[in-house]
């Protein structure tokens, strides 16, 4: 395996152009989408992604994600108009059950980098992030979901690009920011997320947790329980996470998670 450092930063700078990143097929007004999520409690991640995000504040073309809204996503599994409950319900038990022999493990986010639509931290190591995405391939496949083509490149997007601008401006402020040092992070669980845009903002609600095996400190110990949240769309001021100023649909039972 090449350098993701290394590689994920020269693709950067072959790019002449950003692209809309809101631009995509499928996504119409109103529509959700199932996805795979690795969610962070990192006051370190944040502060990194602050900083990064406020010497890019001149790039109007940039849409910040928030705090709140940091993720990595592992896979799409589909609209939530192209399957039904019982599927989903048997994927993230059949993903839980594999998961839960898994050990958490580290990660480490950044450099800074980029793609055709987001201004994104690479992260690193890959390995255990494919041996996750094949469980949830796996799941999928087994009960008749389509492949999804797209081979997972990890990272954590911190700004979606609105609109086609050329590159070479970004990549210039972008490369004075490669130097800040990277930030180690802890993957415990994955989320399975109920994803929906409100305006250039991703939000979500959480429908259930698959954890990791994480050691007991009491008694050493390992230990994973499976969380089925709400197999509901989870949506509400109390618990979507969004930015300031745009209130979400509709109020939301308890238990939701949002983010952008």
């Amino acid at each position: 395996m090449s350098d993701p450092v290394r590689d994920d930063w020269e693709r950067f700078r072959a790019q002449d152009r950003m692209t809309d990143h809101w631009d995509r097929p499928g996504w119409t007004p109103g529509r959700r989408s199932f996805h795979w999520f690795l969610t962070f409690d990192s006051p370190a991640l944040r502060d990194l992604a602050a900083t990064c995000q406020e010497q890019l504040r001149t790039a109007d073309y940039l849409d910040p994600v928030p705090a709140d809204g940091l993720h990595l996503t592992l896979r799409r599994l589909a609209f939530t108009d192209e399957i039904d409950t019982t599927t989903v319900t048997a994927i993230t038990q059949m993903v839980s059950e594999r998961c839960r022999h898994l050990p958490a493990f580290p990660l480490w986010v950044g450099p800074l980098a980029g793609s055709r639509g987001a201004i994104r931290f690479t992260v690193t190591p890959w390995e255990q992030l494919i041996e996750l995405r094949g469980i949830l391939d796996q799941a999928a496949a087994a009960c008749g979901l389509p492949d999804v083509p797209r081979r997972l490149r990890p990272h954590i997007g911190i700004a979606y690009c609105n609109r086609d601008v050329p590159t070479m401006p970004i990549i210039r402020q972008v490369a004075a920011l490669r130097d800040l040092p990277p930030i180690e992070i802890q993957v415990e669980d994955l989320h399975l997320v109920q994803l929906y845009r409100h305006g250039r903002t991703y939000r979500w609600g959480t429908e259930a947790i698959a954890p990791l095996s994480t050691p007991d400190l009491r008694t050493g110990a390992h230990r994973s329980e499976f969380r089925q949240i709400n197999a509901q769309p989870l949506h509400g001021p109390t618990h979507d996470r969004g930015r300031a100023g745009t209130p979400p649909p509709r109020p939301a039972p308890p238990g939701a998670a949002a983010v952008v």
